[in-house]
């Protein structure tokens, strides 16, 4: 369970950044790292959010910045 609890504070960090402003992904991984997990951990955390359509890219270009999709405000708001 310690490690299901680990990957939603990373997530919900994810997630709240994102719900402030649109960020790069290494912008992201800079943030979240810092204040909690490792890069192995973001990755598969990211991964994750990309995949559930959580977060996405702003637009088609190779460096463009994330946002949060409404999906991903409600599961911010459920884990909150």
């Amino acid at each position: 369970m310690r490690c299901l609890s680990e990957r939603m504070n990373l997530a919900k960090i994810v997630l709240q950044e994102l719900s402030q402003q649109p960020l790069c992904r290494t912008e992201i991984e800079k943030r979240t790292v810092k204040r909690y997990g490792t890069h192995a951990t973001f990755e598969s955390i990211f991964r994750f959010l990309i995949r559930g359509s959580y977060v996405q890219k702003s637009y088609q270009k190779h460096r463009a910045d994330y946002t949060i999709t409404e999906k991903g405000i409600k599961l911010l708001e459920a884990i909150q």
